[in-house]
């Protein structure tokens, strides 16, 4: 069997690869990709994160894999190319506080294909500390995620303890799962519907040993303390799951992370 690893982190780097050709003439410059668990946040860019030793410093940018499973295809590409976004206007353009979305920021997404929206929804605010997206049907970004999955198919691993939000939970009743589309037989036009399914479907529709969503919650329960981290500053509190703190450092709002369940705690 090849490495997980490799081939987990590989995916996510050759999204990053066909994303950044597609979408941005291939400017964009190397980033070093992570995966983070940080509550009801489902990706984010850091700028200047990492060196090595000769001193060559790079980005971040970090996905959460804990909402992988809840949500689809479509909005994992979303959420790598939102980060994007956020990388060419650090190196390009003229960002605004940390986090912040600006005009310029929201302009180019515009361009790409995805529609800022505070609620990821036609009718959304543009611009704000957070806002998210939905995809322009047949834009640049929709045309670029069905060329990176007739080549790449789906996610090679996914979380099986998958985090539950309202967003998620929202997802899974929105999207409908058209089975009878993978018993069709294939030519150009029936490929280009099973691609859209493909990249509809729920993740969690695609794997088959994912934990039920009934005995997370009944785990979540016994979870007491949440950690709390800058992302400034990356300093860490703990405390009752919910809080609303602020860093009395740099003053940016603690982001709270999602509790890690472990198979452990299931039973």
């Amino acid at each position: 069997m090849k490495s997980p690893t490799h081939s987990f982190y590989r995916y996510l780097e050759a999204a990053y690869d066909h994303f950044n050709k597609a979408l941005f003439n291939g400017r964009l410059p190397t980033c070093l990709l992570t995966v983070q668990r940080e509550k009801n946040v489902m990706g984010y860019f850091s700028a200047n994160r990492w060196t090595d030793p000769q001193g060559t410093v790079v980005h971040e940018i970090a996905v959460n894999p804990a909402y992988f499973a809840r949500h689809n295809l479509l909005e994992v590409m979303q959420t790598i190319v939102h980060e994007m976004v956020h990388n060419w206007q650090h190196c390009f353009g003229k960002p605004s506080r940390n986090g912040y979305h600006n005009k310029e920021w929201a302009e180019k997404m515009d361009l790409i294909g995805l529609i800022p929206s505070s609620t990821g929804r036609p009718g959304g605010r543009r611009t704000g500390q957070k806002v998210s997206d939905y995809p322009r049907p047949g834009g640049a970004f929709e045309r670029a995620a069905r060329a990176f999955i007739r080549q790449s198919k789906g996610l090679p691993w996914v979380d099986r303890i998958a985090a539950l939000s309202p967003s998620c939970q929202q997802r899974e009743k929105d999207v409908a799962w058209d089975e009878d589309l993978a018993d069709l037989e294939t030519d150009a036009r029936v490929e280009e519907e099973q691609l859209a399914a493909l990249l509809h479907c729920p993740i969690s529709e695609l794997f088959q040993d994912l934990v039920p969503s009934e005995q997370l919650q009944l785990a979540a329960r016994k979870k007491v303390k949440s950690r709390y981290t800058c992302p400034h500053c990356r300093t860490n509190v703990w405390g009752k799951p919910g809080l609303k703190l602020v860093c009395g450092e740099c003053g940016d709002a603690y982001g709270e992370h999602e509790a890690v369940l472990r198979i452990s705690d299931l039973s």
